[in-house]
């Protein structure tokens, strides 16, 4: 909960300013008018340990909002003399009711997204008292690795950093990243009978069918602005993949609010492009977005949820080395069946583009 000179008090970092992001459970907002006092009423003896009294009237970078309620509050500030160009430090603080459900891991993480989508900041620090054992469980648990000590922060404070998360992922042969307008033609494409009997939600076929070919584009490009913008809000994210021969050689998604999944763990669906099938595309896309899960949400698993007269996308399951963990229903009622994936924040194999 230690963020010096933060969200305790007045938000001094000058970045884009944060628009309202989400991953399904918590979503990260601008403070507004009358939030002040709500974050002053939260405050209990767990806050003022670490934090100290706290100014009268905080500015955090976000409030912190779980079912349309403030738990808490997220920070950066950059005006600490330890910090380096390019460096900023997080705090935050969780209300004593909403504490140990992982809220403030996912605000961190969320505000690590808006960092990399819309600043020039690339490392986050944590200032953490030896003491404080959720915080430093916090750091640990989000991949911040101890730093020494730098001149001017307090010697019985432990020091954490972390780099800002990329936003597009390489493994040097697939790369993908956030879909735009300019992928109409290719989005078109893919829109053959393969990707509609396995993706398409029931009646989707029929109204796309009745549709003149201007009208179907209109709608296509409708759904990549969609895309587009929802890359800076979530809960869900969308993405082409790239081969260094060819643009959008695969689409992959992952989606945090499902109704088939726990609360704020990831659904992940995928399709290839018809004339690059066969290749692993789509194999290699999904680990690198298993990258970003780790990176940019506090999601602990993906879920990969298969048709299995689907043979392509079984053997992407069986490629990415998730285990089948049951059965559901499908939206006609057809049995499905749920393979599921640990995300690890401690793989150093990842390679990222900015």
């Amino acid at each position: 909960m230690r963020g010096v000179g933060g969200g305790g008090g007045r938000s001094r970092f000058e970045g884009a300013r944060l628009r309202a992001v989400s991953d399904g459970v918590v979503t990260i907002r601008p403070p507004g008018q009358g939030d002040a006092a709500v974050l002053v009423a939260g405050r209990d003896d767990e806050f003022h340990r670490w934090m100290g009294p706290g100014r009268e009237d905080p500015s955090p970078t976000a409030c912190v909002v779980v079912d349309g309620v403030i738990v808490g509050w997220v920070d950066v500030d950059r005006e600490q003399e330890w910090l380096q160009p390019g460096e900023v430090n997080v705090g935050y603080n969780v209300f004593a009711p909403h504490r140990g459900r992982g809220y403030a891991s996912r605000a961190v993480q969320l505000l690590g997204h808006h960092l990399a989508l819309r600043t020039e900041v690339r490392v986050m620090t944590l200032l953490i008292d030896g003491g404080n054992k959720q915080s430093l469980a916090l750091a640990e648990r989000l991949g911040f690795a101890p730093a020494g000590g730098r001149r001017g922060h307090p010697a019985d404070q432990r020091y954490f950093m972390r780099r800002v998360p990329p936003i597009s992922y390489t493994d040097g042969v697939v790369t993908i990243r956030s879909m735009t307008v300019d992928d109409i033609d290719a989005d078109l494409e893919a829109k053959d009978d393969q990707q509609i009997s396995w993706l398409w939600l029931p009646g989707h076929r029929e109204r796309w069918e009745e549709m003149t070919s201007d009208q179907q584009r209109a709608h296509a490009l409708r759904g990549l602005h969609e895309a587009q913008e929802s890359f800076g809000t979530g809960p869900k994210w969308r993405f082409a993949a790239d081969h260094p021969d060819a643009r959008y050689v695969a689409y992959v998604d992952c989606d945090l609010d499902n109704d088939h999944l726990p609360a704020g763990e990831a659904n992940i669906s995928y399709s290839a492009h018809p004339d690059h099938r066969g290749h692993g595309h789509v194999s290699r896309a999904v680990r690198l977005v298993m990258g970003f899960l780790a990176d940019h949400t506090a999601a602990r698993e993906a879920h990969i949820i298969v048709d299995p007269r689907n043979v392509a996308s079984v053997r992407v399951t069986r490629s990415v080395g998730a285990r089948e963990s049951g059965e559901i229903l499908g939206e006609l009622g057809q049995r499905m069946i749920r393979h599921v994936l640990p995300i690890s924040r401690n793989d150093q194999q990842r390679s990222s583009t900015q």
